[in-house]
């Protein structure tokens, strides 16, 4: 395949953007960073206390939450105008944790460690107040559709906005338009296509998930048994998004177009309005899932990339969305790095930054319901198969080589990194790419490849790995110089968050019972018509 991977052939390209001219504003962009991990107890167990009182409240702390179970820390940093930046908060975030942890720890991978039964998985518990309550009963519902063990799957989430100043310049060459609300979503939506063209690379180069432990699933042809408590997949790269992890049937049936802003709305509201039969076995309870719709909420559609706005109060998703327009991109491809104390580590993001710019630089064509299926297939393929050595995808309708795929990708975004840098081959996205070719170079340094043969090495288990690197993570963190009053400041913010939860549940009446009657929740005004 020597033809570039995406082409224009309009006379105003925004390729013509890569230059010296537009280098600021190319650089210019705000960044923030999700990471979601299990806390274990001393023997790999998901741990079963509740979420430490230190770290606030899981409802109302602006930084330090739960994500599915009770025992999965999830930190969400504020909004940085760098990649450090928003790093530095991160490890702030994990420095304070760890000094709160005690005995426990966090898992290092994204796989799940030493899993319970279905039923002594504790879903995350937000208090008595309807909000609390809603984020609970929707866990429940998760649960039941999906099942609690492949809910407790972790990842880490990079969102970026690109410069008004880019967005701007891209509007007015490729709309002939002055950047309004509808032209930023539209660029948006054209990088989210091109993105899902590329990302079988992504998957290939960051993917880091082909072990787990025997309490998460059984042997299959996929995946066998190293020894008596770790599974493998030989050639897998990304068990997270693979079929047994961060994917649905029956979300497949129901493909979301990224075409425009109006389409995914529309797409959006059929699926959180329109009633799944299958799925009217949960409605027992009225804490067993918030409706029998094809999702509960939007947040329930797996994605390896989501358009997002703020909503504000207790405005919906989509909502937000339609009258906002798109304000960021949230990139949910990203496995946990294992030998990461944080969980990402900055390369992994300059380079991610890099396709993002190329994504949105390049002309995007409209995705059909056939190419759409191959997305979904090259995930597929390539969680699975991305390691062996003659795996194809499908790019535009036409076989490629997953490798051929990832090498052309390195020959279009090195222009990016030098422009950036300046041509300074120590410079961060210089650097990143580096990081990132040597793995292609030489596939023993892929993630997935790295803790396999660490195991071989030590001659250690899934749960033994892990819990070796949780112990030098937190004792690296522990050590971490965290200022007087930046400790101060986290635990101020805990406090608050917990005063804030209390004063809700008090304005709400404390005696409300968690099953007293179904949570309603607000339709979307897109959907009044359905």
């Amino acid at each position: 395949m020597k033809r570039k991977l995406l082409t224009s052939t309009k006379k105003n390209s925004t390729r013509s953007l890569l230059s010296e001219e537009y280098r600021v504003c190319l650089l210019s962009a705000k960044h923030g960073l999700e990471r979601e991990s299990a806390r274990i107890d001393g023997k790999s167990n998901l741990a079963n206390t509740p979420h430490p009182k230190a770290l606030g409240s899981s409802l109302t702390h602006p930084l330090i939450k739960t994500d599915f179970a009770e025992a999965q820390v999830e930190y969400a940093t504020g909004i940085h105008k760098s990649i450090p930046d928003a790093l530095h908060e991160l490890t702030e975030l994990h420095a304070f944790t760890m000094a709160k942890l005690d005995s426990e720890y966090l898992w290092p991978f994204s796989m799940p460690p030493v899993l319970p039964s279905e039923n002594k998985i504790e879903v995350g518990n937000y208090g008595t107040s309807l909000e609390g309550r809603k984020k609970t009963i929707y866990r429940n519902g998760l649960g039941h559709r999906y099942g609690k063990k492949m809910q407790t799957i972790s990842g880490v989430h990079y969102n970026v906005s690109f410069d008004t100043c880019m967005l701007s310049i891209v509007s007015e060459k490729r709309f002939k338009k002055p950047l309004s609300p509808e032209t930023k979503s539209q660029i948006y939506f054209d990088t989210i296509r091109n993105f899902y063209r590329i990302s079988p690379a992504l998957l290939y180069l960051f993917g880091s998930s082909s072990l787990t432990d025997v309490t998460f699933t059984e042997e299959s042809k996929q995946i066998k048994k190293l020894d008596s408590k770790t599974l493998k997949s030989d050639f897998a790269t990304t068990l997270r998004l693979s079929n047994i992890g961060y994917t649905s049937k029956v979300q497949g049936k129901y493909p979301i177009s990224v075409n425009s802003l109006e389409e995914y709305a529309t797409g959006m509201c059929h699926v959180v309005s329109k009633a799944y039969s299958p799925y009217k076995q949960f409605n027992g309870k009225p804490t067993n899932q918030l409706n029998d719709h094809i999702l509960q909420l939007e947040n329930e559609y797996y994605s390896l990339v989501r358009p997002k706005q703020v909503p504000r109060g207790d405005e919906r998703v989509v909502d937000a969305l339609v009258e906002r327009g798109v304000e960021y991109l949230e990139i949910r491809l990203l496995d946990l790095d294992p030998f990461s104390a944080i969980g990402v580590e900055e390369h992994r993001l300059y380079f991610l930054h890099m396709v993002l710019l190329y994504c949105m630089l390049n002309e995007s064509a409209k995705a059909d319901l056939v190419e759409m299926a191959d997305w979904r297939k090259n995930q597929e393929l390539t969680t699975w198969f991305g390691r062996k050595e003659d795996t194809k995808i499908k790019f535009m309708g036409e076989d490629i080589s997953l490798r051929d795929l990832t090498y052309q990708l390195f020959e279009e975004i090195q222009p990016i990194a030098d422009l950036l840098d300046e041509n300074d081959a120590n410079g961060p996205y210089s650097k990143a790419w580096e990081a990132q070719w040597e793995k292609w170079n030489d596939p023993t340094q892929l993630g997935s490849t790295m803790s396999e043969l660490d195991l071989k090495i030590h001659k250690l288990s899934f749960r033994e790995f892990g819990l070796v690197l949780a112990k030098a993570h937190k004792e690296e963190l522990l050590k971490y110089p965290l200022a007087p009053n930046r400790i101060k400041y986290y635990e101020d913010l805990s406090e608050q968050s917990i005063y804030e939860k209390e004063k809700i549940e008090n304005l709400e009446g404390s005696h409300l019972k968690k099953n007293q009657k179904p949570i309603q929740i607000k339709p979307l005004k897109l959907c009044s018509g359905v």
